[in-house]
């Protein structure tokens, strides 16, 4: 029991953990979402909104679940006393640490799929290139979304939809030559 916080599902340390979900708003107990100990309290756009503001608003960054996941298995770490416990009261004790654990995780792996799919939506309709050949792209490049967004703007066509967002107003008209 004790391996599986010791051995490889701690990923960082308590400081990073601490400073990741120092920004976080805690939240009341509730009991449909038990599990969850803090929110993020950011509001996604609409998929009509830019590009650039999604990614300033951050629609498309880790969420945080995987966070509060560390920060369930430093709890089930702090509470492990291996010479007063008989290895059955050590399960009792980290039963919620672990159920918890084990709901942030699938949270986490469900909204990363989802913002991977919002995030290639949006680069795939703002620019001319297929999903396969922006998977391409994102593993080469070695940076921030931001980064990768000022790199599709000067090296990618941009769609012709695209094209017409960025204008605001009434067309120009068409005046006759003489």
């Amino acid at each position: 029991m004790w391996s599986f916080v010791k051995e490889g599902s701690i990923r960082h340390s308590r400081e990073v953990v601490m400073e990741r979900i120092a920004p976080l708003q805690p939240l009341n107990y509730n009991q449909f979402r038990w599990w969850r100990t803090h929110t993020d309290n950011n509001k996604p756009l609409g998929k009509r909104a830019h590009l650039i503001d999604r990614i300033k608003n951050g629609d498309f960054e880790p969420s945080s679940y995987f966070w509060q996941a560390q920060l369930a298995l430093y709890t089930a770490k702090d509470k492990f006393d291996p010479k007063n416990d008989d290895p059955q009261k050590q399960i009792e004790k980290f039963a919620v640490d672990f159920a918890r654990h084990k709901r942030l995780m699938e949270d986490f792996e469900k909204e990363e799929s989802q913002r991977m799919e919002a995030l290639y939506d949006a680069f795939t309709s703002a620019y001319q290139i297929t999903k396969s050949e922006l998977e391409e792209a994102f593993l080469k490049f070695s940076g921030d979304i931001l980064s990768f967004y000022d790199y599709a703007e000067n090296f990618l066509r941009k769609t012709p939809a695209e094209n017409r967002k960025n204008r605001r107003g009434r067309p120009p008209k068409n005046e006759p030559k003489f």
